[in-house]
């Protein structure tokens, strides 16, 4: 095989991912953040790594922060194969807390306020940024809530 051709064969992954980081960065940018109340959270582990799978809760969501007023219910998460009026969202979580929050979350969550911050732009694919536990990051609530016990 020619050298040149091995070269490009091994760059094109490269540039490939790079393009789809570049792609995340500014779609994550373009976008306003907004702020909706979360519900149904689910931690898993998956061989890829941690999540955590919830639904958006739009009855505590303030739908003000959107254009008109109206909440975009449709462009927010992914449809549930088995039900398509169930959207499910995941936010993945750092390998090395996935089971403190995971605990927290089984033994407190109905106790806790949680809310995911979305990067939102009309027409596109809302990217979440951030999850918060009552008001917090939810690294920071991890923490204190374990320095407390």
């Amino acid at each position: 095989m020619p050298k040149k051709l091995l070269i490009v064969l091994f760059l094109v992954p490269y540039f490939a991912l790079l393009s789809w980081v570049i792609y995340l960065y500014f779609q994550l940018h373009a976008g306003v953040d907004v702020k909706v109340a979360i519900q149904g959270y689910d931690p898993r582990h998956l061989l890829a790594g941690r999540y955590v799978e919830y639904m958006v809760d739009w009855e505590k969501t303030d739908c003000s922060q959107f254009e008109n007023s109206v909440c975009p219910k449709e462009e927010f998460c992914e449809k549930v194969r088995y039900n398509s009026d169930v959207r499910l969202c995941r936010f993945y979580i750092n390998e090395d807390m996935a089971d403190r929050l995971q605990r927290i979350l089984w033994n407190n969550g109905k106790d806790l306020n949680l809310e995911a911050v979305f990067s939102y732009k009309n027409g596109s694919k809302p990217l979440a940024k951030q999850m918060l536990i009552n008001g917090k990051d939810w690294r920071e609530f991890v923490k204190k809530e374990e320095a407390t016990h």
